[in-house]
Formats: structure tokens, C-alpha cells, sequence
């Protein structure tokens, strides 16, 4: 059975986390913002970089997709930085 894909976790202030082993199918950050604004999204035990952007304009959708197998955040991931709007994250359930 293929997978399907769940979702989104939704995460609108820095410090959010989700702390569940998870593969990621694509991220959106959408909202309100003002130029220079940033997210970083960050494996929640190892620290690494998932997924960062910056945006030069005031009315932000910016994003990603990824491979069919998605990205592996064993621990989870969090917002390091969330500056405005929103971010969605897209799941992989398998």
C-alpha cells in the first residue's frame, strides 16, 4: 500500500515542536509578514536544519516539497525561529 499523506502540523510561534518520529512530505509558511522575516526548522534533538526561509516581501507562501519518501526528523522537529504567519508541515504516515 502506498503511503498517504496526514496533516499538517501547524506551528505559529517559535518553540513549537512536534516530538513524535515523523517523515516529512513538504513544508509551507504562509501569512502576514514583513521583508527580512524568517523560519528555521530544526531536528528537535540533533539541532540540524530542516528547512529555513526568508522572505522579501509582505504577503509570504513560500515553501517546499519533498522526494515521495519524504524527509526523515527522527524526534521530531521544531520552530527555532518563527518570526510571522504560519507554517504547515505535511506528514508521510506509513
Amino acid at each position: 500500500m502506498p503511503a498517504a499523506r496526514i496533516g499538517p502540523v501547524v506551528f505559529q510561534v517559535a518553540g513549537d515542536a512536534f516530538v513524535i518520529n515523523a517523515q516529512i512530505a513538504a513544508i509551507i509558511w504562509e501569512g502576514t509578514t514583513v521583508a527580512g522575516d524568517r523560519v528555521i526548522l530544526k531536528h528537535r534533538v540533533s539541532g540540524r536544519t530542516l528547512w529555513e526561509g526568508q522572505t522579501d516581501t509582505t504577503n509570504t507562501y513560500l515553501g517546499m516539497t519533498i522526494p515521495p519518501q519524504g524527509h526523515s526528523a527522527p524526534d521530531g522537529f521544531y520552530a527555532e525561529r518563527l518570526d510571522n504567519g504560519k507554517v504547515l508541515i505535511y506528514l508521510v504516515e506509513r
